[in-house]
């Protein structure tokens, strides 16, 4: 049971939460915005960010606070704490390099697609594959290529926390569509998004595993749905993508 002393502390630790998560979206913002955007006192979000800057989550510019650099520590703690993630950093950037079109290293994080690897040389970034960024499994090609992976039993448990929304009209928002869809992914061993999550934009995806079958993240490439035009490119995008997933996994035996 949760007596009111600890539902307090957790409430707080909710709000500061929020907090880092609104300053993330607005991209750094004052006292009185934050607390206008969270209807909440500003004395309130005043005593949250006062903390929050004391150990370095945020920083103070002018009266403008922004995300800090605690936050990019931990962030990089996550994408080194496994020699997995280590080594499929070097993967990423050798997508990039055969095949030319953005290419990512994604983690299953509580139910949702985490990037932790991105790669695009000089190309400019997509907001939604930034770093710690967490997408739907169900509409993208790497959250499906992972889900087809997992045991079903999980899979169920992913789907009664978030649900299939639709994210575009080509999303799949149907249960027994989706384990179809998964079979098919097992069958051919690589995953397919058509505008699903993002319209017109394609990508491929799959799953690696450890020699154990338990699934470490998957890898992914996207592109404009023109880019990939004809189901013969994207299988030819879809065989280079899984030669570098096995080359992943045998090298990653070897460490």
């Amino acid at each position: 049971m949760v007596d009111d002393n600890e539902s307090k502390t957790l409430n707080t630790t909710a709000m500061s939460i929020e907090i880092l998560e609104l300053l993330e979206e607005i991209d750094g913002g004052r006292v009185t915005e934050i607390a206008e955007l969270m209807e909440a006192p500003k004395s309130t979000i005043h005593g949250h960010l006062a903390t929050l800057k004391s150990t370095e989550f945020v920083i103070k510019r002018g009266d403008i606070y922004y995300l800090g650099p605690e936050l990019l520590r931990l962030g990089n703690e996550v994408r080194t704490r496994k020699k997995a993630f280590v080594l499929a950093r070097e993967f990423t950037e050798k997508m990039f390099e055969q095949v030319g079109f953005r290419s990512n290293f994604s983690v299953e994080m509580g139910g949702k697609a985490v990037f932790i690897h991105s790669a695009s040389g000089n190309k400019m970034g997509w907001a939604h594959e930034r770093m710690g960024n967490r997408l739907y499994l169900h509409s993208t090609a790497v959250g499906k290529s992972i889900l087809s992976k997992l045991p079903r039993r999980r899979v169920e448990q992913i789907l009664d926390r978030w649900g299939l929304p639709a994210e575009t009209n080509q999303t799949i928002t149907n249960r027994a569509d989706l384990f179809a869809e998964l079979e098919e992914i097992r069958d051919r061993g690589y995953a397919v998004n058509h505008e699903e999550n993002i319209e017109d934009l394609h990508a491929v995806g799959v799953a690696a595993t450890e020699q154990s079958g338990d699934v470490i993240g998957g890898f992914s490439i996207t592109g404009p749905k023109h880019s990939f035009a004809g189901s013969e490119r994207e299988r030819q995008l879809a065989e280079v993508l899984t030669e570098l997933v096995s080359e992943y996994e045998l090298e990653l035996s070897l460490v």
